[in-house]
């Protein structure tokens, strides 16, 4: 008989490989799950956005990475990078961060080419640099147009911020040849560092719209209540479990008409579309409730604009 610890270790092992592989993985292989579906290519073109800036060396060290293949180390990265970025690639459920264990490997492999000074001279594959100056540009543009056209901001605390990233992706790109890969790609990411604080910090937060979870959690938190609860109909975004607490209930129309009916200090947030149905079951069931603020917002999973009801039990209501 096998030891007690081998049978527990064998039984839960095999719980876990029926689920993970037989119904997680293999319905990842059969089509794309969660919505999240991409042609094959989607990590290697993903990877000059996700990598940058050293992705731009990447394309330069392919060739010293070639010549060494079969050195013993080389092959252990390609074995490590290789197959599974192919299986990535070939599985029709893409989410970027599927492939991040397989950066270390580029890093290396660039690293070694770095290191030794083997990175590719073809002019036409040095051009490639040329992104590290224009990355900022579009990256910072980018960023002030929709922060202009989503929430009417110039955000002008960024601008600053993009405009010495750009300097430091011109000086990246014309002196790579003099000073060398190793300190323009420094330049470089400490362009790319000011960027995404810019974004991140500055322009992301000023996107009201695209968090439409922010404010209904907001709304809960100055209600006055102590302890609010919150149910939600037709919008089901995790940050709104996250935000207003792991309580709050996602449910359909009429859960949510129901759910105000158990009580003081309870909210309904209700997706326009829907707003029909929960009125309809409040009045079959008797619900009297107050209408709160209407929340407008973009549901950036979705890719559409979506308006969202907010209702109170009536019992909180002077």
């Amino acid at each position: 008989m096998l030891p007690w610890f081998v049978a527990i270790y064998a039984r839960v092992g095999g719980a876990f490989l029926a689920n993970s592989v037989g119904h997680d993985l293999l319905d990842k292989v059969a089509g794309s799950q969660e919505s999240h579906g991409a042609p094959p290519g989607f990590y290697f073109v993903l990877f000059f956005a996700t990598f940058f800036p050293a992705s731009i060396l990447a394309g330069l060290a392919v060739p010293a990475v070639w010549a060494v293949r079969r050195e013993p180390a080389a092959r252990f990265l390609l074995a490590w990078l290789l197959p599974s970025w192919i299986v990535f690639e070939l599985i029709p459920t893409k989410l970027p961060h599927y492939v991040l264990p397989l950066y270390p490997a580029v890093a290396i492999l660039i690293a070694g080419a770095v290191e030794t000074k083997v990175l590719s001279q073809r002019s036409w594959q040095v051009r490639g640099v040329m992104w590290w100056f224009l990355a900022p540009i579009i990256a910072g543009i980018a960023a002030i147009i929709a922060a202009i056209v989503i929430d009417r901001s110039l955000v002008l605390a960024a601008w600053p911020l993009f405009g010495i990233a750009v300097a430091c992706g011109l000086l990246a790109w014309q002196l790579y040849a003099d000073d060398g890969a190793e300190r323009a790609l420094t330049r470089a990411a400490a362009g790319w560092v000011l960027v995404a604080i810019a974004i991140y910090g500055l322009v992301v937060p000023a996107l009201g719209p695209l968090f439409p979870s922010v404010a209904l959690e907001r709304v809960l938190r100055r209600s006055g209540c102590a302890h609010p609860l919150a149910a939600s109909a037709g919008y089901d975004e995790p940050s709104l479990v996250f935000l207003a607490g792991t309580a709050t209930r996602l449910t359909d129309p009429s859960g949510a008409a129901d759910f105000l009916r158990e009580g003081g200090c309870r909210f309904a947030f209700v997706a326009a579309r829907q707003e029909r149905a929960f009125a309809l079951r409040a009045e079959a069931i008797g619900l009297r409730y107050d209408r709160g603020p209407r929340v407008d917002a973009f549901n950036v999973t979705h890719g559409q604009p979506i308006t969202i009801a907010v209702f109170r039990s009536v019992q909180d209501v002077p």
